[in-house]
């Protein structure tokens, strides 16, 4: 029954013809032999579409169309030559090259030349004909078999009697071939199939051997050929079975070419646990901080699977989540040990000692959630802080670094510029105004009392005091126009701070090189120095700053630019590859926890305190980065720690 032209519009939603192919689009045929030729009209959507087909013949004397208008066309070779058939649908049109040869020495090769067949199986022959200069060309035959019965398209079905037959193709000009057929009892049919083992249990990722065979409605076994399939991992022809890397319950299944199946089921055990890590590797920790822990599991199949830990601690405490929390008192090292199926990872925890002659402190802004209180995420290993804090709560805040072992770099005039600024210019009366809020006694008691158990580092007075109109890449940064500050204004800020603190150290924040580098301070005692990839060598931006320092008779503070100090990313996309990740603005780039560790260990050994920009959620959370942190406050800790002043 012709498909319904409704359903078929139903389908194509362009009925406009875009492509138009012939297949096949060549052939060689012998005079006399019928052949056929199809047009495949399409929309642009590759749609088939129903088209009526206008076909025409180059030379009609070589070639002649039997039939009109139809996709498929069939055709007749009249005599030997070269010609083409035009298929038109439309406004496209496709031409088919046909060659035509004389059948005179021509023959037929049957393939395959022998077959075995079971009785009631069918095999493939295909007929082709050989010109007699050995061209293969299509040829139109009649099928015959001494056995069995052939189809008109070359498919033998084998009869029921065992025995050799032949299998004939008869060209219309009268040559032959013949294909010698042997066929074999048909198969006894199977009633059941066995697959061994019936059950099985094995690890996950393992291998297992499965067999198969029949057995027949009497009773008997035979060898049969099964497909096989399974519901988890994968199973080869031959029976071959390797288990998923999940466990889990599983089947195997058998399956006979008449449908006949048997199935085994597999139990598949977890894959045993190969090793555990804990992160950080390396920890450094204030006494009484906390520190999150982070242990990943391996399995023996290299996975990393959800299997929980158990944590211990050779001193504080550890929880199941992985917090730890130092000891207060005890100088350690602690020992925390993760633990899953008898595989372990182990970190040593080295307790940070709160001396005043021992250990350059390290330190990060931003580290005070409030006055008292600091920050309880991958800050354990700070023993320093740059902060402001207003005079209100200074004294209480001097109390709380040393119960929290946290030595204080001061800015007592910190925060917003426009605090100091009047229509955009240093306003040194404002300035002088917030330093008076800090001389009260309570204020220089606690300051000096912090300065002499070494709990007070220093005071800031200004922050970069380069930056100026035009300048700066931030204009809220900006202290005035060009030259607004100068060493020898920046100098009086400090001898102010002197005045009211006599043992305060008092410094500036800037890079040596960014500020006035052939003019000496005569009373600050330290400057602020932050690092970036993009200033150069790491050694020599030190040794630069080393320099100034001895120079001038003043002592450096250097820090890291964690979050914008890392290589830049100037390349197509900003997506900072290969480095900590995306800074805060475009087109810097994070610190790698390597840089963290290599630049931090160089520069914090040559100054009195090492300051890191600044604390953030994200970056302190990675166990690796906390690792780097721990890496750089051991080997500060070790070191002698010595005064930010030489004056």
């Amino acid at each position: 029954m012709p498909a319904d032209p409704g359903a078929f519009a139903a389908l194509v939603t362009d009925n406009v013809v875009a492509t138009l192919t012939v297949v096949p689009d060549s052939q060689m045929v012998f005079v006399g032999d019928t052949f056929q030729v199809t047009a495949r009209p399409k929309n642009k959507a590759g749609q088939l579409l129903d088209k009526i087909v206008r076909w025409s013949v180059v030379n009609a004397s070589v070639v002649v169309a039997l039939d009109s208008l139809k996709p498929t066309m069939t055709f007749r070779a009249l005599r030997t030559g070269t010609t083409s058939v035009k298929a038109t649908v439309d406004a496209k049109y496709r031409s088919s090259k046909v060659v035509v040869r004389s059948f005179t020495g021509a023959k037929v090769v049957l393939t395959p030349a022998t077959a075995t067949v079971a009785g009631g199986a069918t095999v493939q022959f295909v007929a082709t004909g050989r010109t007699s200069a050995g061209e293969a060309a299509a040829v139109n035959v009649t099928w015959t078999a001494t056995g069995g019965t052939v189809s008109p398209t070359g498919v033998l079905t084998g009869g029921n009697t065992p025995g050799t037959y032949r299998v004939i193709a008869t060209a219309r000009f009268g040559a032959a071939d013949t294909s010698v057929v042997t066929v074999t009892p048909a198969p006894t049919p199977v009633a059941a199939v066995i697959l061994v083992p019936a059950t099985a249990s094995v690890v996950a990722g393992a291998t297992l051997q499965f067999a198969a065979y029949g057995l027949t409605s009497a009773g008997d076994s035979i060898a049969i050929g099964v497909t096989y399939s399974a519901t988890g991992g994968t199973i080869a022809a031959d029976g071959g079975y390797t288990a998923p890397r999940t466990g889990g319950s599983y089947r195997v299944i058998a399956r006979s070419a008449s449908g006949v199946a048997d199935t085994s089921e597999v139990a598949v055990s977890a894959a045993p646990i190969a090793r555990v890590t804990l992160l950080p590797d390396v920890a450094a920790s204030r006494p009484g901080e906390k520190t999150q822990f982070v242990p990943t599991v391996w399995n023996t199949l290299g996975d990393v699977v959800p299997e929980p830990v158990a944590y211990e601690a050779s001193c504080g405490t550890a929880t199941g989540a992985g917090v730890f929390t130092a000891p207060p008192s005890d100088p350690g090292p602690c020992l925390v040990v993760a633990t899953a199926q008898g595989q372990a990872d182990t970190t040593e925890v080295q307790v940070l000692a709160n001396t005043p002659d021992q250990g350059i402190p390290f330190g990060v802004y931003n580290l005070w959630t409030s006055t008292t209180t600091t920050r309880s995420s991958g800050a354990a290993a700070y023993t320093a802080s740059h902060d402001f804090v207003p005079a209100a709560e200074i004294v209480a805040q001097i109390a709380a670094a040393r119960a929290h072992g946290v030595r204080l770099v001061l800015a007592m005039t910190g925060g917003s510029h426009d605090r100091y600024t009047t229509n955009g210019v240093f306003d040194l009366a404002k300035w002088q105004a917030a330093m008076d809020e800090f001389d009260t006694p309570a204020i220089r008691d606690a300051v000096a009392e912090g300065v002499a158990d070494g709990t007070v580092i220093g005071n800031s007075v200004m922050d970069e005091p380069q930056q100026s109109d035009g300048t700066s890449s931030d204009p809220a940064k900006s202290w005035g126009p060009a030259g607004t500050m100068t060493k020898a204004r920046v100098d009086g800020l400090c001898a102010y701070v002197k005045g009211i603190f006599p043992t305060l150290p008092a410094g500036v924040g800037h890079d040596h090189a960014a500020f006035q580098p052939d003019s000496s301070y005569q009373v600050c005692e330290f400057f602020m120095g932050q690092y970036a990839a993009r200033k150069g060598n790491v050694l020599d931006w030190r040794d630069g700053g080393l320099a100034m320092a001895a120079r001038d008779h003043m002592v450096p503070i250097f820090s890291l630019n964690l979050l914008n100090g890392g290589p830049q990313d100037k390349t197509g996309v900003w997506d900072c590859p290969g480095t900590g990740g995306l800074g805060t603005r475009k087109p810097n780039c994070r610190m790698t926890p390597a840089q963290v560790r290599d630049w931090g260990t160089a520069l914090g050994q040559a100054g009195c305190a090492m300051l890191t920009w600044e604390y953030d959620t994200d970056f302190m959370a990675k166990p690796e980065n906390q690792s780097a942190l721990s890496s750089v406050a051991i080997a500060l800790a070790a070191l002698p720690r010595t005064r930010c002043s030489v004056r």
